[in-house]
C-alpha cells in the first residue's frame, strides 16, 4: 500500500503536537491544589482546583508550589439605588449638582425685546419654581433637561476564599515561602485573580542573612485571623517566618502525593531562631441598630441648618427662602432678599436671638443604621530557641464599630459594607500592631561601605529585608552619629539619605547603622499665640531646618482679633504673611511680609483694605533639649514696623510690639 507523502507530514505533525502536550502535562505536576477538610473542589458549578491551577502557574524555574484551599465563602446583601434618566415625562430637574423636583414642567426662552422669559416648548429653560433660596425672580430660570426618577434594589454579592501558596526548592528541596493570602471579588473567578494579585505582590523568599522565625497558633485559632496576621508578618520581608505547625500539613501532603516525583525526597526547613506563640485568643462580634441624622446639602430649598449639640449635629429648622441684614439704626434685623446674609431659624426657649449668619441649607434623613461591633484580644510571645528565653511579650486587644449600611444622598441611595470585610480589616488592623511590635525587637543592620555628601551606600538591601523608607541610624564608638533614609534598594546593596547628622559627629564608612524607628523628625510646621498693642491672634506655618536640625527659615500666616468689638456696624481682622530668616542660630529673625485688614460689614458686605509692606526682628528663648530632638515650645518678642502702601506715610504708629508663644515641631 502506498502511503502518501503529505499523509506522512500531516501524522509526524499530529505526534508533535501530543508529544508537546504531554511534556506540558509532566511539567504540571510542579503545581498541586490542595483543598482543606471543609473546602470542596467544586464550588457553584466551578472547579477550583482547575482555576487555581492556571492562575497560580508561573513559578519560576526549578520550583514545586502547593496551593492550600484553607475556605471559601461568600456573602450577599441589597442596596437601594435612585437613578435619574432624562425623560421629557420626568419631574425632576439637574440644578447645583443634584436634582430636584420641579412643579412647572413647561419650558421658556428669554425675549430679549420685553427682557422677560417667555413660554417656548423648545426653550432651553425651565422654572424652578421650588427654589426658595434664590436671591432674584429670575434666577429661578435655570437650564435643564427634565428626569424621571428610577429607584430600585440591587443585589451585591462578595466571593472570599483563604489561601496559602507554598513554595518548594526542588534542587535544595528547601522550603523558599509560604505566603497566605486572602483574595475577595464579586465573582468566583474575580476572587481568585485578585489572589493572584496580591501574591504577586508579597516578595519573601528565604535569604541566609535573614531572621529565621517560626509561628505557633494555640489549638482552635480562628483561620482567618491566622491568615491575615501570617499575610501581614509575610509581607514584612525582614523574616524567614513560617507557620510550624502547618510545615507539618506541607510535609504530608508532600508525602502523600508525587510533586516533587519521589516519595523518598524529604522537604526541609531552616530551623528557627526565634519562635513566636499566639496564645488565649477571646474574639467576639455583633450586631446592632441606631437611629443617625444624616445631612445632604440642598441649595435649592432645604429647610434646615446645622448646629452642634454636645457631639452631635443635629437639624434646626430655618424660615425657607428668607433672608435679613443687620439694620444699625433700629438695631434689627429686617428683610432683605437681595442683600440679606442672615437667615432665621426656630429657635428653643433658652436662647436670646434666633438669626444666624448661614449660606449652607440642607435636608437630613433619620435613618436607621446597622453596626457591627468586633472585639478581640490575644497574647503573643516571642523565645530564643538558642537561649531558651523569653525575649519579649504583648497582650493585644482591638475593639472596631463598622457601619454596614448608610445612605449617601438625600434619596437614600444606600452604600453598604460587609460584615466579612469589616471582621477581616479589623484583623488587619490589629496584625500593623504586632507587625510595628516585632519591627522593635528585630531591627536590621548593617554597615556603611560609601559616603558621598548626604549620601550613603549600605552593605545590605533586599537580602535582610530592607525598604525603601526605612530609617536607619549610624553608630561610632557606642554613639550614635547620624539618622539616614533608605531610598532605593538592590539585592545586596541599599543607597541612603542622611538627614540629621548629631552636632560635632562625623559620618565614616564601615560605620555600624541599625534600623530605628524614633529619630529626630522635623515636620516643618510652626504654631503659635500671640498678643499686641491692639489685638491678639494667632500664627501657623511651616519652618526649614538642615540637615544638622539648625532652623533656616520660615513661612507663616497670621490672623489677629481686636480687643476693641463694640461696633456693629463692621469688624476688622487683621492678617499678614511672613517671611522670616533665622540669623545666627535659632533664636534671632529677620522678617519681611505683607499685611492687610479684612473688613467685614453688619450687611455682609466684605473688603480688604490697609495693605502694607512689613519688616522686624524676633527673639526667642527657644533652647534645645537634646542634640538628637529639636522643636517644642518657647516664648518670643517680635518688633515690626509697616509702612502702609496706599499713602506712605511714615509714622511711630506704625510700630508694633507683639510677644507670644511659639511652638516649633
Amino acid at each position: 500500500m502506498r502511503i502518501s507523502k503529505t499523509f506522512v507530514i500531516f501524522w509526524a505533525l499530529v505526534i508533535f503536537v501530543f508529544s508537546s502536550l504531554s511534556f506540558a502535562q509532566g511539567k504540571s505536576v510542579k503545581i498541586e491544589v490542595v483543598f482543606d477538610k471543609s473546602v470542596k473542589p467544586v464550588y457553584e458549578n466551578i472547579d477550583l482546583s482547575v482555576s487555581l491551577t492556571t492562575t497560580f502557574a508561573d513559578m519560576k524555574d526549578n520550583t514545586a508550589r502547593i496551593v492550600h484551599v484553607l475556605g471559601i465563602s461568600k456573602e450577599s446583601t441589597s442596596r437601594k439605588v435612585n437613578e435619574f434618566v432624562r425623560d421629557e415625562r420626568g419631574d425632576y430637574v439637574y440644578f447645583k449638582g443634584n436634582y430636584y423636583k420641579i412643579g412647572d414642567k413647561r419650558r421658556y426662552t428669554y425675549d430679549e425685546k420685553q427682557k422677560t422669559y417667555v413660554v417656548d416648548k423648545y426653550g432651553r429653560y425651565v422654572y424652578l419654581q421650588e427654589y426658595a433660596w434664590a436671591r432674584k425672580q429670575e434666577e429661578k430660570y435655570i437650564t435643564s433637561d427634565f428626569y424621571l426618577l428610577k429607584s430600585y434594589e440591587i443585589p451585591v454579592t462578595n466571593y472570599y476564599i483563604y489561601l496559602v501558596v507554598t513554595d518548594i526548592d526542588l534542587q535544595t528541596f528547601f522550603i523558599k515561602s509560604i505566603t497566605p493570602i486572602v483574595g475577595k471579588g464579586s465573582t468566583v473567578e474575580r476572587a481568585i485573580e485578585n489572589a493572584r494579585k496580591i501574591f504577586s505582590t508579597v516578595v519573601n523568599e528565604y535569604s541566609p542573612d535573614k531572621v529565621d522565625i517560626a509561628v505557633i497558633f494555640e489549638k482552635g485559632f480562628d483561620p482567618i485571623l491566622r491568615t491575615a496576621l501570617l499575610a501581614t508578618l509575610q509581607e514584612d520581608t525582614r523574616y524567614n517566618i513560617y507557620d510550624r505547625l502547618y510545615i507539618d500539613e506541607i510535609m504530608e501532603i508532600v508525602r502523600t502525593s508525587d510533586l516533587l516525583g519521589t516519595e523518598q525526597i524529604v522537604v526541609k526547613f531552616q530551623p528557627p531562631r526565634y519562635l513566636i506563640t499566639f496564645e488565649n485568643l477571646v474574639k467576639s462580634d455583633y450586631q446592632f441598630t441606631e437611629d443617625r441624622y444624616y445631612f445632604f446639602e440642598n441649595p435649592v430649598n432645604g429647610a434646615y441648618i446645622k448646629k452642634s449639640v454636645g457631639n452631635l449635629d443635629v437639624p434646626v429648622k430655618v424660615e425657607v427662602g428668607s433672608y435679613y441684614r443687620y439694620d444699625s439704626n433700629t438695631k434689627r434685623y429686617v428683610f432683605d432678599k437681595e442683600k440679606g446674609s442672615y437667615v432665621k431659624y426656630y429657635k428653643g426657649p433658652w436662647e436670646k436671638d434666633n438669626y444666624i449668619y448661614e449660606t449652607r441649607f440642607y435636608d437630613y434623613i433619620l435613618y436607621k443604621v446597622t453596626k457591627l461591633n468586633t472585639f478581640y484580644s490575644l497574647l503573643m510571645k516571642v523565645f530564643d530557641t538558642e537561649k531558651g528565653t523569653l525575649v519579649g511579650s504583648r497582650f493585644f486587644s482591638k475593639q472596631i464599630e463598622t457601619v454596614l449600611k448608610e445612605p449617601v444622598d438625600r434619596f437614600g441611595t444606600e452604600e453598604v459594607d460587609f460584615h466579612t470585610d469589616a471582621k477581616i480589616r479589623s484583623y488587619y488592623w490589629m496584625t500593623d500592631e504586632i507587625q510595628e511590635f516585632l519591627q522593635l525587637l528585630f531591627p536590621l543592620s548593617t554597615a556603611i561601605s560609601q559616603i558621598s555628601g548626604e549620601k550613603a551606600l549600605l552593605e545590605s538591601g533586599k537580602n535582610i529585608g530592607a525598604k525603601p523608607g526605612y530609617v536607619f541610624q549610624s553608630i561610632a564608638d557606642g554613639y550614635t552619629t547620624s539618622f539616614m533614609r533608605l531610598e532605593r534598594v538592590y539585592e545586596k546593596s541599599s543607597e541612603a539619605r542622611i538627614f540629621y547628622i548629631v552636632p560635632g559627629a562625623d559620618v565614616e564608612p564601615h560605620s555600624l547603622v541599625i534600623e530605628t524607628k524614633q529619630f529626630p523628625d522635623s515636620l516643618g510646621m510652626r504654631f503659635g499665640f500671640f498678643i499686641e498693642k491692639e489685638a491678639y491672634g494667632m500664627k501657623i506655618g511651616y519652618i526649614q531646618s538642615n540637615i544638622y536640625g539648625n532652623y533656616q527659615w520660615s513661612l507663616t500666616f497670621s490672623f489677629s482679633t481686636p480687643y476693641d468689638t463694640s461696633s456693629v456696624d463692621k469688624m476688622i481682622s487683621p492678617v499678614a504673611f511672613e517671611f522670616s530668616k533665622f540669623l545666627f542660630g535659632d533664636n534671632i529673625e529677620l522678617l519681611l511680609g505683607t499685611s492687610f485688614n479684612i473688613v467685614s460689614e453688619s450687611s455682609g458686605a466684605s473688603y480688604i483694605s490697609d495693605y502694607g509692606v512689613l519688616i522686624g526682628l524676633a527673639l526667642s528663648s527657644y533652647l534645645r533639649n537634646s542634640v538628637l530632638s529639636y522643636g517644642g515650645a518657647c516664648f518670643y518678642t517680635e518688633v515690626t514696623y509697616t509702612i502702609p502702601l496706599s499713602n506712605f506715610e511714615l509714622s511711630p504708629n506704625n510700630m508694633n510690639l507683639s510677644i507670644g508663644v511659639d511652638m516649633r515641631f
